[in-house]
């Protein structure tokens, strides 16, 4: 009887009988299930997602939040300036907490990274001085040598549990000035997605405190290995205690009763005391070795993995068309060695075929723009910081990692992945102009006006590469380890 039901199943197959599902599906399918697998992860499907590109819209996006919050603000950031945008930002958290000051549960968590912490003492001073909370992650008395050299880099800002923007900014002019601003990315979402991003808020924030206690100097490391990877695969430590239960309710977590949207999103969230390796980096990995058309990578610090770099130069010969944008030397965001330290990769790159894209500064710009009556509204960036990933027509990943050494191993990185074809064709179309950025349209306050102005992305080339080993010399296992620096 089985053998005649399979008989006659395959016969309905063949015969075109039996509802097939479309390979266009499997390929989704198989795609997510990948992502899930590699990157620790799941999907969400009832997400709204917006692209916060423009710095004027991500920046009125942060004060939408802080504005609309009601029970509760969690935020995570690796540097915070004091500038005039680091001000701000830090006084409308405070109007945030005063306006909610009779809500007797309403409470601002905000987790830094300790080193950073250091060099803006009087930003974080400052907020805990409106009554937020404040911890630093990875502080000096953890005395865990598995994760020397941890840093947190994620950037997170959660609202009432139900909406959340995650991306590379930190809070700075030079990623909301609209005259003097860096290219970053982050996204807006609203929906399932975001309890995925509270959740792991919470995880940090509990580890942040649990480990910075002194008793652990006394614990062998092999314990507390146990005790973090109990908490984050469960909520609760060997012997059942939880410091999550507390959150868990609808207070913290309220249901939508409609869902906001309909894109499927997955958190990519990385963490050193947790996993040797970033799993958003396997995750990458995969995806260049899956690439079957298109490939565009953005990254500030391209000093990869050997893995990355070949993995790359692999897509381009089985004809992938790959484009990796970073800093050209003029507008690197730092030079010197850790400049330099991206050298291998870059030649590698180019000599492999990848098409590598560079940004460059144009002082010149401001210039004759102020030796105009133009009072332009934005100008073109002054450097890239946003971290992006599009594979085909299918997927796209933003991040706050850089996809480096350092990324991959030391810091806490937060991004996701967005697997929507509408969302893939506004970055595509974001990176297609960016580089073919010839004529500016510059929006003036008593007008506009066309503004011409020389090509700011180049293609590196041979050139590049002599210029680049001239630079690199015989220094390259000493800015080997210069990678670990950023």
């Amino acid at each position: 009887m089985r053998r005649y039901r399979a008989l006659t199943l395959v016969c309905c197959v063949v015969a075109g009988f039996w509802p097939a599902v479309p390979a266009v599906a499997d390929d989704a399918e198989d795609l997510a299930r990948l992502v899930s697998r590699l990157g620790k992860t799941r999907w969400t499907s009832n997400n709204s997602v917006e692209l916060l590109a423009d710095p004027r819209r991500a920046w009125e996006a942060r004060l939408d939040l802080l504005e609309s919050a009601e029970n509760h603000l969690f935020l995570t950031t690796f540097s915070w300036y004091d500038d005039d945008y680091g001000t701000r930002f830090r006084e409308a958290l405070a109007a945030a907490n005063h306006r909610n000051s009779r809500a007797d549960d309403f409470r601002i968590q905000c987790l830094g990274d300790s080193v950073a912490m250091g060099f803006f003492t009087q930003r974080f001073d400052e907020l805990r001085s409106t009554g937020a909370d404040v911890r630093s992650f990875h502080r000096s008395s953890w005395g865990m040598a598995p994760v020397y050299m941890a840093r947190m880099h994620d950037k997170m800002l959660i609202a009432d549990g139900r909406r959340a923007i995650v991306g590379g900014r930190n809070y700075s002019d030079i990623y909301y000035d609209p005259q003097h601003w860096w290219l970053d990315f982050g996204v807006h979402v609203e929906g399932g997605a975001v309890w995925d991003l509270q959740v792991i808020f919470l995880k940090s924030w509990s580890l942040s405190s649990d480990l910075s206690h002194a008793h652990h100097f006394a614990w062998p490391i092999e314990s507390i290995g146990r005790r973090v990877q109990s908490l984050w695969a469960s909520g609760r430590f060997p012997g059942g205690g939880s410091p999550l239960e507390p959150y868990f309710n609808e207070t913290f977590f309220p249901p939508y009763d409609t869902p906001p949207g309909s894109t499927r999103v997955a958190v990519l969230y990385d963490n050193p005391i947790v996993w040797e390796r970033a799993p958003t980096a396997d995750v990458v990995l995969a995806l260049v070795d899956r690439a079957a058309e298109e490939l565009d990578l953005m990254t500030p610090f391209p000093n990869f993995e050997d893995s990355l770099t070949e993995a790359l130069v692999r897509a381009v010969e089985r004809g992938v068309r790959v484009r990796l944008i970073v800093n050209d030397q003029a507008a690197a965001l730092r030079v010197g060695p850790i400049l330099k330290s991206s050298f291998p990769s870059l030649i590698r790159l180019i000599e492999g075929g990848v098409e590598v894209w560079g940004w460059k500064a144009d002082p010149e710009l401001l210039e004759e723009v102020t030796a105009t009556e133009c009072a332009p509204t934005i100008m073109p960036p002054v450097a890239l910081h946003g971290k992006i990933v599009r594979m085909d027509d299918e997927l796209v990943i933003v991040h706050s990692s850089n996809f480096n050494i350092r990324s991959t191993y030391y810091n806490t990185e937060a991004g996701v992945a967005v697997l929507d074809r509408g969302f893939n064709r506004r970055v595509k179309g974001l990176l297609d102009g960016l580089l073919d950025l010839r004529n500016f349209d510059l929006a003036c306050t008593n007008g506009s006006r066309q503004l011409t102005v020389d090509k700011v992305v180049n293609r590196l080339g041979p050139d590049d590469v002599e210029d680049m080993r001239r630079k690199l010399g015989h220094r390259q296992y000493f800015l080997d380890g210069m990678s670990l620096l950023w």
